[in-house]
């Protein structure tokens, strides 16, 4: 389909890094978000960290990514840390209890800054 994109960006903070995401994440550019997170999980990250703050709309096929991604971390104690999801994001999150499967944060400094605690 013409006119959705997705762009992802991986940024070192620290001794962390995070995925920086923009756009929409619906069963045209999940394929491309699960990518990304491959390329972190591949590089041994234990801890996921992404910026949701330019994500505009996710359906479930990005709830079912990111899934996938805490299933292969929760083995090796690792975590998915979300960042800034907007208002819709963050209430599905809400409604479906998958806020308590992931670590929510207002901002990616908070979100480093408890990655290293870990």
């Amino acid at each position: 389909m013409e006119g959705i994109r997705l762009d992802s960006e991986l940024r070192k903070i620290d001794d962390a890094e995070v995925l920086e995401i923009k756009g929409e994440i619906d069963v045209y550019t999940a394929p491309q978000f699960k990518e990304a997170i491959d390329g972190v999980l591949s590089r041994g990250q234990k801890r996921l960290i992404i910026n949701m703050a330019g994500v505009t709309y996710m359906d479930s096929s990005g709830f079912g990514a990111l899934l996938s991604a805490t299933k292969r971390l929760r083995p090796v104690g690792g975590t998915v840390s979300l960042v800034q999801c907007n208002n819709a994001i963050d209430r599905i999150l809400k409604t479906t209890r998958l806020d308590s499967v992931f670590h929510m944060f207002d901002s990616v400094d908070d979100a480093v800054a408890a990655a290293k605690k870990a």
